[in-house]
């Protein structure tokens, strides 16, 4: 039986050559953009958000037969908000991370593979219908020797090959538009390029993990209402990864929760604030929490699972950020602009541009709002004229963990808008803020107990 997406040398051929017209569709749509936007095509409104949502609901289709890294790529830019239309995002939105099995047969011999015996050598038993499927791997329950219950992670067969064409025609299509737009796309791709390789590689998993692990224990109460799975290393290879089953519930399961007299926004204010632990007082973090990584476990505690999309910022970056965080709080456009050139987000060159997106970031109708004030007000308005702005900014750039800081601030706001529409924002991040702001260059970002585990690849 042959998976969507297979590796043989003519499905990675068909595979270029669909993604081929992708871009050639993509190019036609950004020209039609462009003549538009500088008034040589004159279209009815609506018409040019209609093309962009004609692609993107093209992409999210062949995705979703090919699977690998496409689905990957296409939830990091649904995230992008800022930059992209909302024709697409809506569409984008859509991809989810849970796709058909691949055979048992196939997983069978990927395991064996990888930890060179047989399964029932391996584990005392073995569910074949895994628990999970997703773009790049699936997981299966089983018990191993010493009879714990625990989740292996099975990296599909072949997936490598064709997320490296899915690459290389990524790089094709961000080469082609780099001269075309504001950000450097090919610094983007070198992120987006870590990120993949790295959910590919289970053993950085693993250690991500326990440097989690071990950064948030440093926090007794809040590690108290957490936990993070056991990794079992005599079972785990670069493509198997054997760790801790977690019976729970997930986050998002208010009926089962509720059953169980679980408070759902208690659960969510402790997922939010390990995340802001690991990204305000480690500058390491697991920058994917969304509800499908998040479970209540029997005991109420909340689980986090999946680091395959961790991220590591370096100080200097930090630095340039706390000074971005304190200028945003005083409301300094002066310090929130030179904080973008410290940062390297920008240069000097752009520093007038930058000042305007500034007073746009500062409008106080978007200030400390809850997540359901949020859901109330029409921010079409604001995201227009950010990216007017963006395309203002010629030396824009995003630093390598940048996209992924913003794309776990991200989720996690929706994860409160959606379960906790209660919450107001600076009630939990504003102690985290007050500690960043107050600690040195160098933080706790030093500690030799977590600085020791080897460094993961960014998202």
């Amino acid at each position: 039986m042959t998976s969507p997406g297979g590796s043989s040398p003519l499905s990675l051929t068909g595979r270029a050559l669909v993604l081929l017209s992708l871009i050639t569709q993509a190019a036609w749509v950004y020209l039609l953009h462009r003549l538009v936007r500088r008034g040589w095509l004159r279209r009815k409104d609506g018409w040019l958000e209609d093309r962009f949502g004609r692609f993107a609901a093209r992409f999210v289709r062949v995705a979703m037969k090919f699977r690998g890294g496409l689905i990957k790529l296409g939830q990091v830019a649904s995230l992008r908000v800022d930059v992209i239309p909302d024709s697409m995002t809506e569409e984008l939105v859509k991809l989810q991370d849970r796709v058909p099995p691949h055979p048992f047969d196939e997983i069978k011999v990927q395991i064996e593979r990888e930890l060179g015996r047989p399964v029932s050598e391996l584990f005392q038993s073995f569910e074949e219908i895994p628990v999970a499927s997703a773009s790049l791997g699936q997981v299966h329950r089983a018990r191993d020797l010493a009879g714990r219950d625990v989740a292996v992670k099975v990296l599909y067969p072949g997936v490598e090959r064709s997320v490296a064409i899915d690459l290389r025609m990524v790089k094709l299509a961000l080469w082609l538009f780099n001269p075309l737009v504001a950000p450097d796309l090919m610094s983007v791709y070198g992120q987006l390029a870590s990120s993949l390789r790295g959910e590919m590689d289970y053993e950085r998993e693993g250690s991500a993990a326990e440097r989690v692990k071990a950064n948030l224990a440093q926090d007794a109460e809040l590690f108290s209402h957490l936990r993070i799975p056991r990794i079992d290393w005599e079972t785990t290879s670069r493509r198997v990864l054997t760790m801790e089953f977690i019976e729970g519930d997930k986050i998002n399961d208010v009926a089962a929760l509720s059953a169980r007299g679980v408070d759902v926004s208690e659960a969510v204010e402790w997922a939010t604030r390990a995340f802001l632990h690991q990204m305000f007082h480690d500058y390491f973090f697991h920058c994917d929490p969304h509800p499908g990584n998040l479970f209540v476990d029997l005991d109420g505690k909340v689980a986090i699972i999946d680091f395959g999309m961790n991220q590591s910022i370096s100080p200097d970056v930090m630095d340039g950020i706390r000074s971005n965080v304190l200028a945003a709080v005083t409301r300094n456009e002066d310090l929130w602009v030179e904080s973008m050139i410290q940062v390297g987000i920008i240069r000097a060159e752009d520093r007038e541009s930058a000042r305007e997106l500034a007073r746009l970031s500062f409008d106080p109708a978007y200030y400390n709002l809850t997540p359901k004030e949020l859901t109330d007000i029409d921010f079409s308005d604001y995201f227009v004229k950010m990216r007017e702005h963006m395309w203002m900014l010629k030396s824009f750039r995003l630093p390598d963990g940048l996209v992924a800081w913003g794309r776990a601030f991200s989720l996690l706001y929706g994860l409160a808008a959606e379960l906790a529409p209660g919450i107001r924002p600076l009630d939990i991040v504003g102690p985290y803020v007050l500690g960043f702001l107050q600690s040195g260059a160098a933080g706790t970002h030093e500690r030799e107990s977590v600085e020791r585990a080897p460094s993961p690849e960014p998202c």
